[in-house]
This record gives structure tokens, C-alpha cells and sequence, in this order.
């Protein structure tokens, strides 16, 4: 028998995205013209085409309904092997908003001046057409992989439902994977291998109500109490978290990137290393001449690697005792602890090296500030990197939009990943 070299296929590979990139953005923009808002959530018909997708070209699809809408689609290219390989993304997206603040239809799905425009373009039908569009490639061409690869589309990773990624693993769909790719949004040249940790809650405080008139001799404010809680709660930011060894490098790298590559400018990479808080909503009392008699917090924090949502949880509660506030607090929304992959992971060294061959010799990984469906593979122990096309500023806001060239490019480099990680078999 003979051996197939690598490096032939990695040029097949480059060339056929290359040449077939209209198919590759037409997949796109289908998925972009079929709405998955999340709220409500209903992944039905977006379900229904990337199942279709794979079965036009002779792949299973397996399509696991998980009620009101929520469905997601596994496939599998079988092979033996050691290692194997999971290439992921999410199809819900956000609300698109006021139509009439968009420059074009928010479900567009074409392009126009050199982007793919439309809601989910960078967030993530874009990364998810192009992980679908080589998924079904590798298959057509028949390329010798050393390994098998799952492709996996969920719904309910934007409201942080557990029916998406968190159903399948537990349900053992990606049972023996070995490295995954998520096609969510990144930077051109930086994919993400960690994120900080998730804590959202919700601080109900109960006051004593009376004639507003009577303020402050007579009835306890409840929005008072939940004023001086906020105000109290910034000094979250003031624990320190002590990050392994092993990942410090990452944290510094990752504060001088949100800084020079970001935008952001100066200082912003402070977030890495402190837990942030933002009062998302405030909801108190029922009239104006009334003194409150309840005020609902919503707060989200994020942990930084170092600190545990158990010691967040902890320090929020004794900040409030300190200052003599009682409160009902509740867990909301994304849940999560500090997760991250090292840069020495296999599946991150192969992408980045594929990134790096590609055409970005600085590529390299970094951390986010946000929460994904990486937190859930890291839970059911998947080393996971993240790496999509994405025009950065314009995600989760008005004409969402994202290059045709880092679309193409990262089919290229989720094909590449394939066939690096998994290898090629004699033959």
C-alpha cells in the first residue's frame, strides 16, 4: 500500500474551497434567509435545511427535537483511528431589532461589497456553513481521514439554554471526541481557547411600605436598599484570583490582543483579571408616592481564571451582610466557571499551525471575556478552540456583516484542522 502525503490533500483542500467558494457563501446566506431568533428560539426550519444539506449529499443526519423548537442535527464520517474530531456551531441567533435601523434586510443573506450581510453573519451561520460546507467536502472527495469527525448544529446557545450543547453531551452525542472546533466568532489571526466564568443573579430585597410623603421617617425603601447594594457590589472587582502557572502567559497575551487588536484601547485588559459587574435591569416599587415594597437586581458577572464562582458567590454575600442588606439572591442565565485549553492541546497547536500556513503568521490563541457553548465540551472534558469569520464590531448590533475572505479562509482552516489532527490513512 501506499501513503497518501498530507501535504497533497492540504493543497486539494485549499484549491477546491477556493474555486467552490459561491457554494460555500450561498450555504451561508440560506442560513442566514432562514430566521432562528433565540427569543423565541425556534430552530425548526434552520434544522430542517442543514439536515437536508447532509442528506442531498449522502450524509446521516440525525435530528434530535428537544421541544418548542429547540432542535439540533448530529452527523458522523466514520473512520478508525485514535483521535477524533468534532467540528460544532450554534444556529439560533439574536433578535435583529428595529428593521428600519438596518441599512438592508436584516435576513439578507447576500453579499454585497466584499461581505455576507445579515443576522448571524459573524454570529455564527457563516462559521457554521463553512464547518458544514468541508464536513460534507471531506466526504465527497473522499479523503482518508485517520480518524472519525462528528458535525454538530445546536440551537439555545445565545439565551444560554440547556436543549442545545448541554442536552447532546449529556446524551453522549460527542462521547469519545477528542478535540472540537466551535465556528464561533474570532479575530482573523486569534481564535479563543479560554473564557472567563459566568455568575448571574437575580437580588430580590424587601422593604416596608408607607406613604411616600412620610420618606425617610416612616416605611423602608426597598430601592433604596437595592441602591446601596449596588453601589456596594462594585467592590467585587477589588478580589484578587490567582491563575494557575500555566496559564499566565495566555493572560497577559490575551490583555495586550484586547488592547492593540481589539480596540479597545488602554487598560481594557484589566478585564482578564478581575470579576466584572453589570446591573443589567433594576425593577422597584409600585408608584411614585408610594414608599417600595420589593426591588428586583439582575446583575451578570464574570469570573476571571483564578476565582470560582463559589468564592463570587461568597464575597457577594458577604458584601451584603457587611452592609446590612437582606436579600433573596437566585441563580439567572449563564452559569459557568473560568474554562480554558492550553495552547499546547493538540487540536489548538494544529489550528494555529494551519492558521499560521494560511497566511497569519501571528496567529495565535487567545481568551475571551464571553460565554459559549466551549464552556459545556470543557465541562464533559473536550479540549475546544473557537475560530470564525466575523466582522467584530457589528455582532449582535445592527447590519451584521462578515468578509468573504475570512469565510473562505475559514473553511480553509477547519479543513486543514481535519486533516492535520486526524491525520491520513494508508491506501
Amino acid at each position: 500500500m501506499t501513503r497518501v502525503h498530507r501535504s497533497d490533500w492540504d493543497a486539494v483542500l485549499r484549491e477546491r474551497i477556493a474555486e467552490r467558494a459561491d457554494e460555500l457563501l450561498e450555504l451561508a446566506g440560506l442560513l442566514i434567509r432562514t430566521p432562528s431568533e433565540n427569543p423565541d428560539g425556534d430552530c425548526t426550519a434552520v434544522a430542517e435545511v442543514t439536515a437536508a444539506y447532509l442528506r442531498d449529499r449522502g450524509l446521516p443526519a440525525e435530528v434530535h427535537d428537544a421541544g418548542d423548537g429547540r432542535v439540533n442535527v448530529l452527523s458522523r464520517i466514520d473512520a478508525p483511528g485514535e483521535r477524533h474530531l468534532a467540528l460544532s456551531g450554534h444556529y439560533d441567533v439574536v433578535p435583529v431589532g428595529d428593521p428600519a435601523r438596518w441599512s438592508f434586510p436584516p435576513f439578507a443573506g447576500d453579499v454585497v461589497d466584499g461581505y455576507l450581510r445579515g443576522r448571524g453573519a459573524s454570529d455564527m451561520k457563516a462559521g457554521l456553513a463553512g464547518a458544514l460546507f468541508v464536513f460534507c467536502l471531506m466526504a465527497e472527495l473522499g479523503v482518508p481521514l485517520g480518524g472519525p469527525v462528528t458535525f454538530l448544529a445546536v440551537c439555545d446557545e445565545e439565551t444560554g439554554g440547556r436543549r442545545g450543547a448541554d442536552l447532546m453531551l449529556e446524551q453522549g452525542a460527542l462521547a469519545g471526541v477528542t478535540g472540537a472546533v466551535i465556528a464561533e466568532p474570532a479575530h482573523r489571526a486569534h481564535p479563543t481557547i479560554g473564557q472567563k466564568g459566568s455568575h448571574w443573579f437575580r437580588l430580590t430585597i424587601d422593604g416596608v411600605p408607607g406613604h411616600g410623603s412620610l420618606q425617610p421617617l416612616h416605611g423602608t425603601s426597598a430601592n433604596l436598599l437595592a441602591a446601596r447594594a449596588v453601589v456596594a457590589l462594585q467592590r467585587l472587582w477589588d478580589l484578587e484570583p490567582h491563575a494557575p502557572a500555566e496559564v499566565q502567559g495566555l493572560i497577559e497575551r490575551s490583555k495586550v490582543f484586547a488592547a492593540e487588536r481589539e480596540g479597545y484601547g488602554p487598560g481594557i485588559g484589566a478585564v482578564f483579571e478581575h470579576v466584572t459587574i453589570n446591573v443589567g435591569t433594576i425593577h422597584g416599587g409600585t408608584s411614585t408616592n408610594v414608599v417600595a415594597d420589593r426591588a428586583v437586581v439582575e446583575i451578570d458577572t464574570r469570573i476571571p481564571i483564578g476565582l470560582s464562582a463559589a468564592e463570587v458567590d461568597a464575597a457577594i454575600r458577604a458584601i451584603l451582610a457587611e452592609e446590612g442588606i437582606e436579600g433573596t439572591i437566585e441563580p439567572l442565565g449563564f452559569r459557568s466557571e473560568p474554562n480554558w485549553t492550553l495552547p499546547t492541546d493538540p487540536i489548538v497547536a494544529t489550528l494555529v499551525e494551519a492558521l499560521r500556513d494560511l497566511g497569519e503568521p501571528e496567529a495565535d490563541g487567545v481568551l475571551q471575556w464571553a460565554s459559549s457553548d466551549a464552556r459545556t465540551f470543557r465541562s464533559h472534558g473536550i479540549p475546544v478552540l473557537q475560530y470564525g469569520p466575523a466582522e467584530l464590531s457589528t455582532i449582535h448590533g445592527f447590519d451584521e456583516r462578515a468578509p468573504v475572505d475570512d469565510v473562505v479562509l475559514a473553511a480553509q482552516v477547519y479543513a486543514l484542522t481535519t486533516l492535520r489532527y486526524l491525520g491520513v490513512a494508508e491506501g
